[in-house]
């Protein structure tokens, strides 16, 4: 297979020359931007169906693209996704079946990799567990899995001593991740294990009784409440919060292909500089949409990723995947909706044991 990075300023430009140099048959391995702008595709094409040289075109023929190009910048922004979509599809199959050529074939770590096939773990990632997992004299296999887990996940520290107070914490992120529920959770948490003083702010004046949810929850624990529609009352609502230790901001969710409300969302966070953010994730979510978020959240510079619904999933592979892909940590897991049981603060222990086999499996040895 003949593989060919194109770079050029803008995505249809960058299409155009692969269709040019490798031809329509050509398949999308991977998309992304330059450092200094504009964009590259990398692509290949089975030998023998490559053109060696584009054609010389008519003097037309660069025109009929750019008749066909998306004609504004939301068309360009779908066009970009389902480009980097398909070439991530792509990108994915290939690795996993070197991989499944590789790893299935070892019998010493075929079963290791059948378990990371199953809790939907990366492939790419997959081969970084096992490459050579083995080791010189063999044996310890799954020792040698759980270290190698906890030094690719990361989790968040928390505050810092003497950091300045009130610590104020937004939870942002989809719709229907439970972010409201988490905020009480992490509310009686604070309260009652940390003896701090806690105060809950809502911004989430668009759902019906929303305000009113937290305001129950706030009034169940003696916390004050307050409601803001906008960064100037945000901005007094945590003012009159600063006798508090810990702030915790209740945010409307938003689709993140829906570009204008989160602007506005952030705009109204920046009314307050301090404003720590934290972005909630439902771990039953496809790894996909879970790094289209990602990249759509990443404008509030989150901090920390919060992963819900643990009980609606076996597979935790999701959490690890995003974890490399984004680079952030992990503070908090949620399981259920008990509050405030279900709740739990993320260790590198605790997610490397959420990976591995369960016990009671027969041990893999080499």
């Amino acid at each position: 297979m003949k593989v060919k990075r194109f770079t050029a300023a803008d995505m249809p430009q960058a299409m155009r020359e692969v269709r040019k140099v490798l031809g329509p048959d050509a398949v999308i391995l991977a998309t992304g931007r330059l450092p200094g702008g504009g964009v590259e595709i990398t692509a290949a094409i089975e030998p023998g169906l490559a053109r060696d040289q584009a054609p010389a075109p008519a003097p037309a023929a660069p025109e009929e693209p750019a008749q066909a190009a998306p004609q504004g910048p939301g068309d360009l922004a779908e066009l970009t996704r389902q480009v980097r979509d398909l070439g991530q599809m792509v990108a994915r199959h290939l690795v996993l079946s070197e991989a499944t050529q590789d790893f299935a074939g070892r019998p010493e770590v075929a079963p290791l990799f059948h378990h990371l096939r199953e809790q939907e773990v990366a492939p790419a990632l997959i081969a970084q567990l096992l490459d050579d997992l083995a080791g010189p004299g063999g044996g310890n296999l799954l020792g040698r899995l759980a270290i190698r887990l906890k030094k690719m996940l990361n989790v968040y520290p928390g505050p810092g001593p003497g950091q300045a107070r009130p610590l104020v914490w937004a939870l942002v992120g989809p719709t229907g991740v439970g972010k409201t529920t988490t905020v009480a959770k992490l509310a009686a948490n604070h309260t009652l294990k940390h003896r701090l003083r806690v105060g809950l702010i809502t911004l989430d004046t668009f759902r019906i009784a929303a305000a009113e949810q937290l305001m129950v929850y706030g009034r169940l624990m003696d916390l004050e409440t307050k409601v803001a529609a906008n960064g100037e009352e945000y901005a007094r609502a945590v003012a009159e919060l600063a006798e508090t230790d810990l702030i915790l901001v209740d945010t409307v969710g938003r689709s993140p292909r829906d570009q204008g409300n989160l602007e506005e969302l952030r705009a109204i966070l920046a009314a307050v500089p301090e404003t720590v953010c934290h972005l909630v994730l439902a771990c039953p979510t496809r790894d996909a949409d879970l790094k289209a978020t990602l990249e759509s959240f990443g404008r509030f510079a989150p901090q920390s990723l919060i992963f819900t619904k643990l009980d609606e999933t076996s597979a935790y592979g999701v959490i690890l995947n995003q974890v490399a892909h984004s680079g952030w940590p992990v503070s908090f897991l949620t399981c259920g909706q008990r509050v405030p049981d279900d709740l739990e603060a993320a260790t590198r222990e605790g997610l490397a044991r959420r990976l591995m086999p369960p016990r009671g499996e027969p041990q893999v040895v080499a």
